[in-house]
């Protein structure tokens, strides 16, 4: 379940469960964790004041019986695409960042992990949108959370290992 919160500075804060996304007109920030073999990404048309996060589990829908279509790369983005120009964005000025994808679980028998092939379709997912790529922070074997600040349009991302903490 998508909540609301509110950071220590005062700023609203939308934090994004495990298979949701959000979609934002203002300078609310988005925030995901237990980011590990996933993807987080997160949608922007700066123009319009959109903004969204979606955190994706597995790579296509096909891999799975279960109905929860924002669990997956190929389903949910389109679903977030779609609400992000229903708020007023437009397809052509949206831009992304992806982070996650780590090598943690392994369960493809062609030896590809889940990180990998979520990597691998978010690319896809983006070429065949034309979404122009801001910044990555993929792969490794680490877990991440992480925030998106709409006000200075920056993806800070925290890891669990060592909780170093960078900003794309």
């Amino acid at each position: 379940m998508t909540r609301d919160r509110q950071r220590a500075d005062g700023s609203p804060t939308k934090q994004v469960g495990i298979a949701e996304y959000t979609v934002v007109t203002d300078d609310t920030q988005l925030s995901t964790s237990g980011v590990g073999s996933c993807l987080g990404i997160v949608l922007r048309d700066s123009f319009s004041d959109v903004s969204g996060l979606i955190h994706v589990m597995l790579p296509t829908a096909a891999e799975s019986r279960d109905g929860n279509p924002t669990k997956f790369v190929d389903t949910g983005l389109p679903l977030l695409i779609e609400e992000m120009v229903e708020a007023g964005a437009s397809k052509r000025r949206l831009e992304g960042w992806v982070v996650g994808g780590s090598e943690m679980l392994s369960f493809s028998s062609d030896g590809d992990s889940i990180g990998s092939r979520n990597i691998a379709a978010a690319k896809q997912a983006f070429k065949h949108y034309g979404i122009d790529v801001v910044g990555t922070d993929v792969g490794g074997s680490h877990g991440r959370s992480i925030r998106f600040d709409p006000a200075d349009e920056a993806v800070t991302i925290q890891t669990a290992d060592d909780s170093t903490t960078q900003t794309i």
